[in-house]
């Protein structure tokens, strides 16, 4: 039986969404909204993230419009006070707290870079630990990106990561030479229960002049060079593109990507570009517009595709070899979901 009160209906809710990154998350309480929830994000006196249902136990007003008192928020059009595991402290009118007054709570992780929050039943969140994007904190790692929402459904967003054939399309200058120098390498693709991976190996090619600048190379070298990706959780896109040199991948690339249903047909897309080479402001005022640019015309076709959609509905589509590693991912996305729902 199909749960019609369910929001986001194809998406898996057992699972860690970033709710916001890190530095945005401070004193001041924070309104996202993930799986057509309203959440307010919050931290303590200590540091600690709180992540709570931005709607107050008495009336329809959001918390993220209140203020916080120590470790607590106070709803402001009530006057209701909430302490960070939800429960209601304090009521402006009376000296008890009627019983059982609470707001719903999400099992909360702040990795450094991300506040994951767990929207299923807090019961499992232990069970699947919120995914890790070390890479961002570390160093030897120079990163920089953006976020913005997208008017699509989630899915057409990791559609799109799972097979960049489509980048000397969308934008030809940021295309590396590779994808379009001959028949596409077949992908290798690794399946588990919750999680996919791929891979392939290109035949060496120069690389593009944006590119081959900030690697300081020549515009006609020619290089091996392969492509990773990974699914590591329904709210989590990793990509990664190695050049090699002696036969070691160097030079290489990590694209992550922080994907959070906000509703059925929009998508929180928070974007990191991150590199282990060429150091400095200099490469990154570079490769910063190169990137932004090419994000904003994947954001406008996602946007345009889901115009369709919701004007004329859904139909089948016709699948090609490149889509092998967003079939497998539409599939470990529809078992989670059914596992969830029961309907099998």
């Amino acid at each position: 039986m199909t749960d019609t009160t369910r929001r986001c209906p194809d998406v898996p809710h057992a699972a860690w969404y970033a709710a916001g990154t890190s530095e945005e998350v401070d004193r001041t309480p924070l309104s996202r909204r993930v799986l057509g929830t309203p959440v307010v994000l919050y931290r303590t006196l200590a540091g600690d993230t709180v992540a709570l249902e931005d709607r107050c136990a008495h009336r329809p007003v959001p918390l993220s419009g209140g203020h916080l008192e120590g470790d607590d928020i106070v709803a402001a059009y009530s006057g209701f006070r909430y302490a960070p595991d939800g429960r209601c402290t304090g009521v402006p009118t009376q000296p008890n707290v009627p019983f059982g007054t609470a707001v719903r709570a999400f099992p909360v992780h702040d990795d450094g870079s991300f506040v994951w929050i767990w929207t299923g039943d807090p019961r499992l969140a232990k069970l699947r630990p919120a995914p890790e994007t070390s890479w961002l904190r570390d160093p030897a790692w120079s990163t920089f990106g953006d976020a913005w929402e997208t008017r699509a459904a989630v899915q057409l967003l990791i559609d799109n990561f799972s097979d960049i054939t489509h980048v000397v399309h969308v934008d030809p200058d940021i295309a590396p030479p590779a994808l379009g120098s001959g028949p596409t390498p077949p992908l290798k693709v690794t399946v588990s229960e919750t999680t996919m991976q791929f891979s392939r190996d290109f035949p060496p090619a120069p690389l593009a002049p944006w590119h081959a600048m900030v690697a300081g190379v020549g515009s006609d070298e020619a290089f091996g060079q392969r492509e990773e990706g990974e699914f590591v959780s329904p709210g989590l896109w990793v990509d990664r593109w190695h050049v090699d040199a002696d036969g070691q991948p160097t030079r290489t690339f990590v694209f992550t990507h922080a994907l959070t249903p906000v509703d059925e047909t929009t998508t929180r897309h928070v974007w990191r570009v991150s590199r282990d080479f060429a150091p400095g402001g200099a490469a990154t005022g570079t490769l910063a517009p190169v990137f932004g640019r090419y994000y904003r015309r994947v954001q406008s076709a996602l946007e345009s595709m889901q115009q369709v959609i919701t004007v004329d509905g859904p139909r089948p589509t016709v699948s090609v070899a490149a889509d092998a590693a967003a079939t497998a991912v539409r599939r470990i996305l529809e078992r989670l979901v059914a596992d969830e729902t029961g309907a099998r």
